[in-house]
């Protein structure tokens, strides 16, 4: 049983769905299984990660900054699909060409699941205001139709799971992300690191995470100035960070913020995570939160919003929670974070052992229906 993963958000400085796919390709190949994915690039071309066929579709991106790269047209991925001859296709995003994919699964008797990262419509929290509510309507009727491609739809967490409006007949299971407890949880300070970020005694507080509008990044520069002292490192890269910075420096807090970039390696990105004193995670609508989970391994403290997914997952496991939405109240969370120990939490629950182990009886029953 040959499963293959579609996205068009796979980039290098992409992070949850890379992450995804990169553990998934791990634990298939750890288990002897076939696993390969269908993803998008500046051309096409293959490239094995993790022991799996990872084929790159070419795509086109509006802008060098928004990191991400489109396919225009589904025959290339329909191409791509039949070298692969797939038993189950895995979608994650809606324009992946959900609907042209379920009318060629069902020709050759494939399965089709869908993995439902966050609701489309929030993509359009970013645009102007009066751009606002039309793009996000049309974006919401876009995720509705793909909605009908597959059999089954896996959602991270219940918060997720409730976003969701699937026609009659489509499963809706809830099926938490991992996390790499052997990494994040065996990181430790650098010391030289941390004296390079922040002077002695100045708390270093991290974001890492896409830098784009709807994670609502804009609200770390006020939380930031809110804050008597503190340097803010930002882990990510995206087409946000230019009006980050613009607002920092009419707050007066420019040169309180150290741009890391997008860390490929994870390991860097894990000891970084150790090393901070704080994770503050401002979005109020990420449906797992995959980046507060992994610092909260690391030992670091994690202030998010009592809000969505996220917050479903933090709470009881050392994070402070605060109101969504709020600038202040992030400080808030910080100041009270900070005066706690670095949490230690349990979560052997959230390994990517367990994620895919259940992933792959729904792909089967999915397989034995087609």
């Amino acid at each position: 049983m040959r499963v293959v993963d579609l996205t068009q958000w796979y980039s290098p400085v992409s992070g949850g769905i890379r992450t995804y796919l990169t553990a998934k390709a791990e634990w298939a190949a750890r288990h002897g299984l076939q696993h390969a994915a269908v993803v998008t690039g500046a051309r096409a071309g293959v490239e094995i990660v993790g022991g799996s066929r990872f084929e790159r579709v070419r795509g086109l991106s509006p802008a060098r900054a928004w990191g991400y790269r489109v396919a225009p047209r589904a025959a290339p991925v329909l191409e791509t699909l039949e070298r692969l001859d797939p038993a189950i296709i895995v979608l994650h995003d809606a324009l992946a060409f959900p609907r042209s994919v379920a009318r060629w699964a069902a020709r050759r008797g494939v399965g089709v699941a869908m993995l439902c990262h966050s609701d489309l419509a929030l993509g359009a929290a970013g645009l102007p205001g009066a751009l606002r509510r039309p793009a996000a309507a049309a974006l919401a009727r876009v995720q509705r139709r793909s909605l009908t491609a597959p059999a089954a739809i896996l959602v991270a967490s219940e918060a997720a799971r409730a976003r969701i409006h699937a026609p009659e007949g489509v499963r809706v299971l809830t099926s938490p992300l991992g996390v790499d407890l052997g990494l994040f949880s065996a990181a430790r300070p650098d010391p030289a690191l941390r004296q390079r970020l922040a002077a002695p005694g100045t708390p270093l507080l991290l974001y890492a995470g896409r830098l784009s509008s709807e994670k609502r990044i804009d609200l770390l520069p006020p939380a930031l100035a809110a804050l008597e002292d503190g340097i803010l490192a930002l882990a990510g890269t995206g087409a946000a960070l230019p009006s980050l910075m613009r607002s920092a420096r009419r707050l007066g807090v420019e040169r309180r913020i150290v741009p890391l970039g997008h860390l490929t390696d994870r390991r860097a990105l894990a000891t970084v995570m150790a090393t901070a004193d704080c994770f503050v995670h401002p979005n109020p609508t990420e449906p797992f939160g995959l980046c507060p989970l992994e610092a909260l391994a690391a030992g670091c403290r994690v202030v998010a919003p009592d809000s969505a997914g996220t917050a479903e997952l933090l709470r009881g496991r050392g994070a402070v929670l605060v109101a969504p939405d709020d600038a202040r109240a992030l400080a808030a969370g910080v100041r009270r974070a900070l005066e706690d120990p670095r949490p230690h939490p349990d979560l052997a629950d959230l390994s990517w052992e367990s994620t895919f182990a259940r992933e792959w009886d729904v792909y089967a029953t999915l397989a034995a229906a087609a």
